[in-house]
């Protein structure tokens, strides 16, 4: 039998900075078995203890898949056709220091799309490693709380439930919106989150602690994309040919490396672009005007052969194709129709009840790797409140560290997880093995 509907997190709980660090006394909340958050990215994938401040490991969302033949000698008989069934075995690469090694036949995959769980059989072996060797814990002894988008589908939601359930033996499981956790990672019930991350940028409406998801408005334009234009830029001003005037190259490439991927070459080249982008790039507060741009100082950069260059302009119309899709360079005619991140966010707030538009306008938070970029923000509060109506007030704000804006949702699910109005919440297994994996529906908004 269903338990009674859960309590709503309070304001005054969410609001509350001492439910960090500690660990409340209720049935699966106290000291001795603390609950797992993990945060799924396109980026990366975050997992901790519930109570912690920040996530004990950052494992990137990409994985190196090495095939190899099959183990044993196949009898075929002549001129037989190999059999196509037989399944090729899989060495999987899990964490940065062994994704990066060269190898052959080795490609680089991601997990995830769309902000969803795509591969299973991978999202798995991620698991292990996270059990094994981030948190050094069995799944049965830890209650297991999961992010995920506001547009993930029913199918993947049960799915999960199963999984976590039936293979790691959890005792209790939740499931939560990531835009609902980042509202309470800064304090709110609720807002509107802006998260501009890897693949996609999106908007989501928060409200009363529970995200409006007939109003979440996404596009795919985020960090790849600006890493893709900055790729542009380095191609048109051959970067890899410059050297020291009248100085030779102080490296020289390895030899004997091993025929790698195109996968491979281009997730190595997506490394230095990503650091690139946080580290030079910068957005004005106002649409892209020329003369402002010329007057910009310069920002240096040195790339992993010892190669540093100043940037000028350059550094400005890059991120400036968040705001103004003009500035983006070879996207698809099918993309024409993109939004930009300040219409992203006044197409959700406008799908809204026009009685909460106010609330919405006035918690306005920005989250994902992808505000790191300077400026992100105080370009967002201008170019909506050009905007926005008169009578609206307006309040963009964004978690104060890189850390909290990358770990926004992983933060929020430390904090709801370790609640102890939150403990009634979970989804126990004796509930799971009465009800099966629909319960998800009922109990995880």
């Amino acid at each position: 039998m269903l338990s009674e509907k859960p309590k709503r997190i309070t304001e005054e709980e969410a609001l509350s900075g001492s439910c960090l660090g500690k660990m409340s006394g209720g049935i699966y909340g106290g000291d001795e078995v603390s609950g797992v958050v993990f945060d799924a990215g396109s980026h990366s994938f975050r997992v901790g203890f519930a109570g912690e401040e920040y996530p004990k490991g950052d494992i990137p969302s990409y994985v190196a898949v090495q095939e190899v033949e099959p183990d044993g000698d196949v009898e075929m008989k002549e001129g037989a056709e190999p059999d196509k069934n037989i399944k090729k075995k899989r060495n999987i690469f899990i964490g940065t220091t062994k994704i990066i090694v060269p190898r052959a036949k080795t490609t680089i995959q991601n997990f995830m799309k769309d902000g969803m769980i795509e591969d299973w059989d991978m999202f798995e072996n991620l698991l292990d490693y996270s059990y094994n060797e981030v948190l050094h814990s069995e799944a049965q002894y830890h209650p297991a709380l999961f992010t995920e988008s506001a547009w993930n589908d029913k199918a993947k939601r049960e799915r999960l439930t199963e999984l976590m359930f039936e293979k790691y033996n959890i005792p209790a499981f939740f499931l939560c919106k990531n835009a609902v956790l980042t509202a309470f990672a800064n304090g709110r019930t609720s807002g509107l989150v802006v998260d501009s991350g890897a693949t996609h940028t999106s908007a989501v409406p928060v409200y009363d602690g529970y995200a409006v998801t007939h109003a979440v408005v996404r596009s795919p334009i985020g960090g790849d994309v600006i890493s893709e234009q900055l790729q542009y830029m380095l191609d048109e001003q051959n970067i890899e040919e410059e050297v020291n005037e009248n100085e030779a190259p102080r490296w020289t490439k390895k030899k004997n490396l091993p025929e790698v991927t195109e996968s491979y070459d281009k997730f190595m080249k997506k490394q230095i672009l990503e650091d690139m982008a946080i580290s030079i790039l910068q957005l004005c507060d106002t649409p892209l005007d020329a003369e402002y741009a010329e007057k910009l100082p310069s920002a240096p950069y040195s790339f992993p052969n010892g190669f540093t260059k100043e940037f000028l302009a350059e550094r400005i119309k890059v991120p400036e194709g968040l705001f103004d899709l003009k500035y983006l360079r070879n996207i698809p005619a099918s993309q024409s129709t993109l939004l930009n991140v300040t219409q992203i966010a006044t197409t959700a707030a406008g799908m809204c009840d026009i009685d909460i538009r106010p609330t919405l306008y006035s918690g306005l938070m920005v989250t994902g790797g992808n505000s790191l970029i300077l400026g992100f923000t105080e370009r967002l509060n201008h170019d909506l409140a050009h905007k926005c109506p008169p009578t609206i007030k307006l309040r963009v704000s964004a978690a104060p560290t890189p850390m909290e804006r990358r770990f926004g949702a992983w933060i929020g699910g430390s904090i709801l997880g370790s609640l102890g109005s939150f403990q009634q919440m979970w989804i126990a297994k004796s509930e799971y093995d009465e009800t099966g994996r629909t319960i998800v529906e009922n109990r995880c908004p």
